[in-house]
């Protein structure tokens, strides 16, 4: 079968996207897939499309919130201590604590926020599909928004490193320091590669839910079955084009769910089927009770504990919903009285919260890391300096498990999410080239490259003249790019990004080679996408 991608997808751009709340009706046809133009699609489609941009504030106060846990998580595992020789050691805290495991259920969020994804990708494709976008319009926006803030940080944080370096720090810890700030990517590498089949998992969706996801399913079964029968968990890895393209498919039916009223049994039986599931298979050692163990590579547990989150979600969503609005619902009184509401005053909390989280909060996520490594090291090279002073460096770098380590725990997470805050503030206001003149950069590379095998061509042909002087002369003008068809340079500039990504998540950023591979796949990406721009 031929999928022609000529949907479209969201802007997204701070203003614009996620637009999660504006949701199409879950019955409406799919898209024609080879472009035609269907006239009852098109009605259809256009009767069901929002009038204007909304914003579902549960929604995207449960993704900044989902990035706020893996902060705090990312911050209480990261340790270290001082060694025997008065080294400062990087260390990983908490791991081996009892009951660990089990709280591992509730802060392992991943699986919730790939719905959440999967219900943005699903709602935006829809609305700029009736808006008569394309694929290639979505990608466009989403690569950016995607890789300009890991740009940003790759450069940075690669250059930083550089210089530590020149100023002596070792390069054992310099190596560590890179891994660590590289560890959040994966999500975004797993993310770019999500959104950019979202038009294909939304067509069939709309065309076949069930068989989709029980294709996938079955994907993913058969995958831990050859882990569990061979005991080769790198045949794990394969899970990674399965599991989070299963969890972003739940997201889609919970789109379509959402208009729909509340079926409590059937709710309720579908999350207890899938929690005891779970606890049959891990208590059975099919899967690791440990679900930060399940995440890499993963399994079909997360996509279990995502159906449980999925299911919560569904008997909350309404009532957060409600919080969140009553501002906007408080419309019978007047403007002194809604002031003095606590409802209302809560709901504008939390609003401004929420505008904070959706502009700043992918920089929140990609910045803490370095931000924990800076203020690791400058509490070990003062553990170091006072380390003649009988248990100064006790109280500098707690022994951990210990009263006074658990007792300094809140006090380190306010300081690392206060800096990282401030960070992402300015991260965001750090120029970047515009779409525009990244499109005109890759305009004229292009140009060149043309000339250069136009100049070529005629080169050959001058000499083939030699021999044939009837045979046809072939100018710059006949040159077609090889590149030229967008779909071919959206796929591009998506293997680029990803690959970018890629490099800085399992070779790291140091030495500053590194950066400089990384940072140029990324830029090469961004100026490919940007060419995909339609000409006015």
């Amino acid at each position: 079968m031929t999928l022609a991608l000529n949907d479209p997808l969201p802007s997204d751009d701070h203003d614009d996207v996620p637009l999660l709340a504006a949701r199409i009706a879950p019955n409406s046809a799919p898209a024609p897939l080879h472009g035609h133009a269907n006239p009852r699609n098109d009605k259809v489609e256009r009767s069901s499309s929002p009038t204007k941009p909304h914003r579902d504030r549960a929604i995207d106060l449960l993704r900044f919130g989902c990035l706020v846990v893996v902060v705090i998580l990312h911050s209480m595992m990261s340790a270290a201590v001082v060694g025997p020789d008065g080294a400062v050691e990087p260390t990983v805290a908490l791991s081996g604590t009892p009951g660990f495991a089990a709280a591992s259920w509730f802060f392992q969020i991943m699986p919730l926020f790939f719905i959440i994804g999967g219900y943005a990708g699903i709602t935006g494709w829809r609305r700029a599909r009736a808006r008569g976008g394309t694929w290639t319009d979505y990608l466009r926006a989403r690569l950016r928004r995607l890789a300009v803030p890991v740009a940003v940080l790759i450069g940075l944080a690669g250059i930083g490193l550089s210089v530590a370096g020149e100023l002596g720090v070792s390069a054992d810890l310099l190596g560590e320091a890179s891994l660590r700030i590289g560890q959040p990517l994966w999500f975004l590498a797993v993310y770019v590669g999500l959104s950019a089949v979202v038009p294909i998992a939304v067509h069939f969706h709309e065309t076949a839910p069930r068989r989709s996801l029980a294709a996938l399913s079955g994907a993913v079964i058969v995958v831990d079955g050859l882990v569990a029968v061979t005991g080769m968990t790198g045949l794990g890895y394969l899970n990674f084009l399965f599991v989070w393209p299963l969890v972003q498919q739940l997201g889609f039916f919970y789109a379509d769910a959402l208009d729909r009223p509340v079926r409590r049994p059937i709710t309720w039986f579908v999350l207890v089927a899938a929690l005891l599931s779970l606890v049959g298979l891990v208590a059975t050692g099919v899967y690791s009770p440990n679900m930060l163990v399940n995440l890499n590579p993963p399994t079909g547990a997360l996509v279990l504990l995502g159906v449980v989150q999925m299911c919560g979600l569904r008997f909350g969503h309404a009532r957060l919903s409600r919080m969140l609005n009553a501002a906007d619902e408080n419309t019978t009184t007047s403007t002194g009285e809604a002031a003095l509401d606590p409802r209302v005053l809560r709901a504008q909390i939390w609003g401004w919260l929420i505008v904070w989280g959706n502009r700043y909060g992918m920089h929140v996520y990609l910045w803490h890391m370095s931000i924990v490594i800076i203020l690791i090291g400058g509490l070990g090279t003062l553990a170091q300096a006072v380390s003649l002073v009988p248990g100064a460096s006790g109280l500098v770098l707690p022994e951990i498990g210990s009263s006074w380590w658990w007792a300094t725990r809140l006090p380190w997470l306010i300081v690392v999410m206060v800096l990282s805050g401030l960070v992402a503030m300015a991260a965001e206001r750090i120029p970047f080239p515009s779409e525009q003149r990244l499109a005109a950069v890759g305009r004229t590379i292009a140009e060149i490259a043309r000339e250069m095998r136009g100049q070529g061509s005629a080169a050959s042909h001058v000499d083939a003249d030699e021999v044939a002087p009837a045979a046809p002369r072939a100018g710059a003008d006949d040159v077609t790019p090889t590149l030229g068809h967008p779909r071919l340079r959206a796929a591009i500039a998506v293997g680029a990004a990803t690959a970018g990504i890629a490099v800085a998540l399992l070779v790291g950023i140091a030495p500053l080679i590194w950066t400089f591979v990384a940072f140029s796949l990324l830029i090469a990406s961004l100026t490919i996408s940007a060419g995909l721009t339609p000409r006015r």
